[in-house]
């Protein structure tokens, strides 16, 4: 193959037969296993936590899916303590709340 024309993988093929090839020291690949060792021990104690964080929230630091989780709950104290109850709205009558308190007849074993 001539140098007049040479696409991108043919150049980097020649270029890396080329660079000459160095020997990693020990000390330094004992170094980069062990760093490698101590993040796994890192990631496996926080297990737990992240893996709660990514199912709520994937790849999100912590702090994310914790701060929506607590808007929202705020959200939902508000509004339950803002908004009347159904028994204290002058609409309701008994027969409403009567509905109301009374679990719908559901039958979900009927296809089974």
């Amino acid at each position: 193959m001539g140098k007049e024309r040479m696409d991108d993988r043919a150049f980097a093929d020649a270029v890396l037969r080329e660079v000459p090839s160095v020997a990693v020291p020990a000390v330094l690949e004992a170094r980069i296993l062990a760093d490698f060792d101590a993040a796994a021990a890192r990631r496996r104690r926080h297990g737990v936590l992240r893996r709660w964080r990514d199912t709520i929230w994937p790849g999100a630091p912590l702090w994310k899916p914790a701060s929506v989780l607590a808007l929202s709950l705020l959200i939902g104290l508000s509004a339950g303590t803002l908004l009347p109850a159904a028994s204290q709205s002058p609409v309701a009558t008994a027969q409403t709340l009567a509905l109301l308190d009374t679990t719908p007849a559901l039958d979900l074993s009927g296809d089974l």
